[in-house]
C-alpha cells in the first residue's frame, strides 16, 4: 500500500520477466531494514511510515556468545569449582561493544555483583583478553531490579509476626573473615531478595561460629527493608514441641497457618534434629514443598551437611540440597582477635592488646566461647574495680577448665632444660664447657630463643654475660644437631610440647 493508500506492486507482472537481477542475500538484508508501518490515525484512516531499523546481526551475536563461552572455559579451569558454579556460571552476558571493546554482564542481584568485583573481577578480565587478545572494560547490570527502599508509610499494619530475633544479631555487628566470607554474602544476598534465588539457603558448620547470628540477622535486614513480610524463626526443637503440641490438641490447621499461611521467611536453627523423627520429617517436607512452590524462602542451620546427617529422609536431604549449601569454618587468629575486640567495643571493655591475643591464642575453635570470655573478664573487671590484666585471664580460663598455654619465661625455659637434661642452673649458666653442659645450654638459648621475645644480647646476659655472637653460634649448632641426630629432635620436640601445654 503507498502513502495513498493504493496497492503497491511486489514483483513484475505475471508472465514477465524481470530485468533486475535477483537479489542476493546483502540486497534482502537491506530491503528487510525497512518496514512499512501502519498507523491508524485519529479518524481511522491508514497512513504509511518508513521507518529504518537496524536488528542485531545474527551473526555478531553468536560471535558474542561465542566470546563469553569461551570466556566461560577459560574461567572454569581457573576458579574453584564450588566458586564458580555459585558465583561464575549465573553470570550472562548482556551487550558486547567489540568496537569499544567493553561488555555488560548480567547477575542475578547487586550482592552477586560485589562479590564478584572484590574476588573475580581480574580473573575475568584476565579471562577475556585470553579469549579475545583485547583488553575489554566490564559493566555490571542486575536481572532483578533494585529493592524499593522507600520508607513505608506510617499507616501500614505492623509486622504480623514477631520472630523472636536477638537484637545484637545483625550483619553489621558479625565479625567476619574468609572463614565465613562466602556464608555472609549469601546471608546477605537472600536478605536483599528473599526467594528470589539461593532458596533454600543451608548454614552448616562448628557449633558457635556464628551461624545463628547470620540467621537472625537475615530476619532482621528483612523486616527493615519489608516491613509487611512475615518472618517465622524458630529452632528444631520450637519446631518439634509446636507440632507436638498441635497434635495432641487436634490444632494442626493452627500449625499450618502459621508455618505456611503466615509466613514468608523461615528461618530454622539446628535441622539436624529433626532427624529420626518421622512425624516431624514427615510435615517438614509438606512445608518445605509448599513454602518453596510459593517462593517463600527458606534458610536452614546445621552442624554438617544435608547429606552426612544420620536417620533424615532421602526425600528431606534432597530438599535441602536444592539451593546454596555453606559452610562456615572456624576463625583465624586474626579474625579472633578483631572479634574481641569488636565485642569489647560493643560492651564497653577495655580490653589490652596483649590480653586479646592471649585469648585468641587460648579459644581457636569456638566464637561462643571467645565471646564468654571475655564477658566474664568484663563483669570480674566491674565488680572488682580492677582493669583486665594477663593473670586475670589466665585464672579465668584455668577456672573454665580451659588448657592454658602457659606463658614462657626464659628463666621457666632454663629450668624446665635443666630438668629433661640432669643440669643444673649454676653450670649451664657458668663457664664450663664440658659437652654435658654445652650441649643442653644450647638448647636452652635454643628454646628460649624460639618461645619468646628475649633479643640476643638478653640471652647472653642470662648465661653468664656471654656475647651475643655465642648464642648465635649455639643455634646454629643446635639447628645442625636436629637435622643430623634424630633422637635429641625427638627430645626436644617432647619437651618444648610440655613446656608450651604443661
Amino acid at each position: 500500500m503507498d502513502c495513498d493508500g493504493d496497492q503497491v506492486p511486489h514483483g513484475p507482472p505475471p508472465g514477465s520477466r524481470s530485468l533486475q537481477p535477483e537479489p542476493n542475500a546483502s540486497t534482502l538484508q537491506r530491503r528487510d531494514r525497512v518496514q512499512l508501518l501502519m498507523i491508524v490515525g485519529s479518524r481511522g484512516q491508514g497512513r504509511c511510515v518508513s521507518r529504518l531499523q537496524n536488528p542485531p546481526n545474527p551473526l555478531s551475536r553468536d560471535l558474542n556468545l561465542d566470546l563469553w563461552d569461551n570466556t566461560l572455559a577459560a574461567l572454569r579451569d581457573s576458579v574453584r569449582p564450588s566458586d564458580f558454579k555459585y558465583w561464575i556460571k549465573p553470570i550472562s552476558c548482556a551487550e558486547i561493544d567489540e568496537g569499544a571493546a567493553h561488555i555488560v554482564l548480567e547477575v542475578p542481584d547487586t550482592s552477586h555483583e560485589k562479590w564478584l568485583k572484590e574476588n573475580y573481577l581480574s580473573a575475568i578480565r584476565s579471562a577475556l583478553k585470553e579469549t579475545s587478545e583485547r583488553d575489554f572494560s566490564i559493566g555490571f547490570r542486575t536481572s532483578l531490579p533494585e529493592p524499593d527502599r522507600t520508607p513505608a508509610p506510617t499507616i501500614s499494619a505492623p509486622n504480623p509476626v514477631q520472630p523472636n530475633l536477638v537484637a545484637r544479631y545483625r550483619f553489621d555487628t558479625f565479625v567476619g573473615g574468609p572463614n565465613s566470607q562466602f556464608a555472609r554474602t549469601a546471608a546477605q544476598a537472600v536478605a536483599e531478595r528473599p526467594g528470589a534465588q539461593y532458596n533454600p539457603l543451608f548454614l552448616y558448620g562448628g557449633v558457635g561460629l556464628g551461624k545463628t547470628h547470620l540467621l537472625h540477622a537475615i530476619g532482621h535486614a528483612v523486616m527493615e527493608q519489608r516491613p509487611s513480610s512475615r518472618v517465622v524463626y524458630v529452632s528444631s526443637e520450637t519446631f518439634l514441641n509446636d507440632l507436638i503440641s498441635a497434635i495432641r490438641n487436634d490444632r494442626m490447621d493452627l500449625f499450618r497457618n502459621h508455618y505456611r499461611d503466615q509466613c514468608d521467611v523461615l528461618l530454622i536453627d539446628d535441622i539436624q534434629f529433626i532427624a529420626g523423627k518421622d512425624r516431624t520429617q514427615e510435615e517438614f517436607f509438606h512445608l518445605f514443598n509448599a513454602l518453596h512452590g510459593s517462593h517463600k524462602q527458606i534458610v536452614l542451620t546445621s552442624d554438617q551437611v544435608p547429606g552426612t546427617i544420620p536417620g533424615l529422609e532421602e526425600r528431606v536431604k534432597s530438599r535441602l540440597g536444592w539451593g546454596l549449601i555453606c559452610d562456615v569454618k572456624p576463625p583465624g587468629f586474626e579474625t579472633r582477635v578483631a572479634i574481641l575486640e569488636r565485642k569489647a567495643e560493643l560492651d564497653g571493655v577495655e580490653l589490652p592488646t596483649d590480653v586479646a591475643h592471649f585469648l585468641a591464642d587460648q579459644i581457636t575453635r569456638n566464637v561462643r566461647e571467645l565471646e564468654g570470655a571475655l564477658m566474664r573478664l568484663g563483669a570480674s573487671a566491674r565488680i572488682f574495680g580492677k582493669p583486665i590484666t594477663m593473670d586475670m585471664a589466665e585464672e579465668l580460663l584455668m577456672d573454665l577448665g580451659a588448657r592454658v598455654i602457659r606463658r614462657l619465661t626464659p628463666d621457666s625455659i632454663l629450668s624446665a632444660v635443666c630438668d629433661a637434661f640432669h643440669a643444673s642452673e649454676r653450670e649451664l649458666r657458668g663457664p664450663r664447657r664440658h659437652r654435658h653442659v654445652t650441649i643442653p645450654r644450647q638448647i636452652a638459648m635454643y628454646l628460649i630463643r624460639e618461645l619468646t621475645d628475649a633479643s640476643l644480647p638478653a640471652i647472653g646476659e642470662l648465661f653468664g654475660g656471654r656475647d651475643h655472637t655465642t648464642v648465635i653460634n649455639a643455634l646454629k649448632r643446635i639447628e645442625q644437631l636436629r637435622a643430623a641426630d634424630p633422637a635429641l629432635r625427638h627430645r626436644m620436640d617432647t619437651l618444648r610440647k610440655r613446656l608450651e601445654h604443661d
